[in-house]
């Protein structure tokens, strides 16, 4: 099989199968979220002393900080691979997923600036912060 015909096989079952395609994305990125939130706190566990909750307030305010962050991304990724896998199969093109790129980090960054999210990152360095001077002293 030419690559061409490869990529003409893979658009088609793309299109057969729309909602596949939409929960196999939002399972992968569920599945890194969850990674990334356990890895950030296993590798903080010198700091869970110092947090206001002990571990699991450590914990919790990662998972709300992440959470606050990338399930309106996951949401505006589902909307949009919908609209794409399933409304509109030609706009399935590298320049749509840019322009999607994009916009997803933008509204990404506004979100880190909500006023909870940034108490929470307040949280969790005030903690690493006294971890690591502690080591120091």
């Amino acid at each position: 099989m030419t690559p061409a015909q490869q990529q003409a096989a893979s658009l088609a079952w793309q299109h057969a199968h729309p909602l596949t395609m939409v929960a196999i994305s939002t399972i992968a990125s569920l599945l890194i979220i969850a990674l990334i939130v356990l890895i950030r706190w296993l590798v903080s566990a010198s700091a869970w002393k110092y947090h206001p909750g002990g571990a699991g307030g450590f914990l919790a305010d990662e998972c709300v900080r992440w959470t606050a962050i990338l399930i309106p991304y996951l949401a505006l990724s589902i909307g949009f691979k919908i609209f794409v896998y399933d409304l509109h199969p030609e706009y399935n093109k590298p320049e749509v997923w840019a322009g999607f790129v994009v916009a997803a980090i933008a509204f990404r960054l506004f979100l880190r600036r909500l006023p909870f999210v940034k108490t929470m990152g307040r949280h969790i360095d005030a903690a690493k912060s006294q971890a690591k001077a502690a080591r120091r002293a």
